[in-house]
């Protein structure tokens, strides 16, 4: 699993603009709209980009995220706002509460490196959920034309910055790379290892571990998924 301790000060900065309202409160309307009840389990909370606002929404949230750093700076940002979080692994860590939504967004599945951890988590997740309750998952589709053809996808690319992940076709492992050079010629560079996964791999393992899927779309609007999609959100619902 990824570590994100490291860059925990200055994620928030690094990927803006998904901090602005006009990227969060499609999400927002999405996760309240799911929601059966107020309690809601975010795996993988980090900083507490949606986690924040659906608590100042009214919403009782708990979260849990392998990062203590990732921790610490949502601790800070929360201020006085009631909301638990818990340090360990999404796969592993169980609270003594059931929810009615459990959620896991921007690509958060991808940091589990096999399958077998991948369906754990969703194992999890419904041992977290109440009957009838929703788990939410979000990530990015790869790319199969650019990466059958030389395993390397460039998402990124503009001047004093450039982006490319890296695929092993065996395993579903792949490297992103970042690399930037500002103006005072200072680089910098940053690489993070996922395992990606298809949409017809995340319904089946939701069939493994008790849901149904309700729904597939391509974005928070809620429009349907399509060949071609570059992410995709799967809806399941916990069988009552």
């Amino acid at each position: 699993m990824t570590s994100f301790d490291d860059i925990a000060e200055d994620y928030d900065d690094d990927i803006y603009p998904l901090n602005t309202n006009e990227f969060i409160q499609p999400t927002l309307k999405a996760l309240m709209k799911l929601a059966k009840g107020k309690d809601i389990l975010e795996f993988g909370i980090g900083t507490g980009r949606i986690a924040i606002p659906l608590a100042k929404k009214g919403y009782q949230l708990s979260g849990i995220d392998y990062s203590k750093e990732m921790l610490a700076v949502l601790n800070r940002k929360k201020g006085s706002i009631d909301m638990l979080t818990y340090h360990g692994d999404m796969t592993l860590t169980r609270l003594d509460k059931s929810f009615d939504l459990v959620y896991l967004i921007f690509n958060g599945i991808t940091y589990l490196l096999t399958l077998d951890e991948q369906l754990e988590c969703f194992y999890n997740a419904s041992r977290h959920l109440k009957s009838g309750g929703r788990f939410v998952v979000e990530t990015f589709i790869p790319k199969v034309d650019q990466i059958v053809k030389d395993n390397v996808a460039t998402y990124a690319l503009e001047e004093g910055y450039i982006g490319f992940d890296k695929y092993n076709l065996i395993n579903q492992n792949m490297t992103s790379y970042q690399y930037s050079i500002s103006e005072d010629g200072k680089s910098e560079s940053y690489q993070t290892t996922h395992r990606y996964i298809w949409p017809s791999e995340l319904a089946l393992m939701g069939k493994l571990a008790g849901f149904k899927l309700i729904h597939q779309w391509q974005d928070w609007e809620g429009n349907d998924l399509e060949p071609g999609s570059d992410d995709c959100i799967m809806v399941f619902e916990k069988y009552k």
